[in-house]
């Protein structure tokens, strides 16, 4: 049951994250095109999109296992007999976590950023 609440988790995270980078990329499209006006070729726009959602995912990452700990902490405080021969701070499992929703953040902003880098100046420009 744990195992699929995990997944259910992990699955509106990725919609989440990629909610929020089609919004953002939607948002800043006439941002690209005068970009790609100006010059600035596809790596570029790529590169300014996916660091967008590399910020976001560093924060993400550092206030949940920031809170993952300190539940850990409290809740262990508090039901201690629970837990016999279970390793509260597994580093292999707080790892996993981390790669597995770095994974899914980066496929999560790579399709808007593929996105970004197809926006055709002229019509970028003449939008609004």
């Amino acid at each position: 049951m744990f195992t699929l609440f995990g997944g259910v988790a992990t699955v509106l995270a990725a919609v989440g994250m990629f909610g929020v980078m089609a919004f953002s990329v939607n948002q800043r499209t006439q941002e690209f095109g005068v970009r790609m006006a100006l010059g600035a070729d596809r790596q570029q726009i790529l590169k300014a999109v996916l660091g967008d959602g590399t910020r976001q995912l560093v924060l993400g990452l550092a206030l949940g296992l920031g809170g993952a700990v300190a539940l850990v902490l409290w809740f262990t405080a508090a039901y201690a007999g629970l837990f016999f021969g279970v390793n509260r701070f597994d580093p292999t499992i707080y790892g996993f976590v981390v790669l597995l929703l770095s994974v899914v953040a980066f496929i999560a902003c790579f399709v808007p950023a593929l996105r970004a880098t197809k926006v055709d100046p002229m019509v970028a420009l003449r939008a609004e």
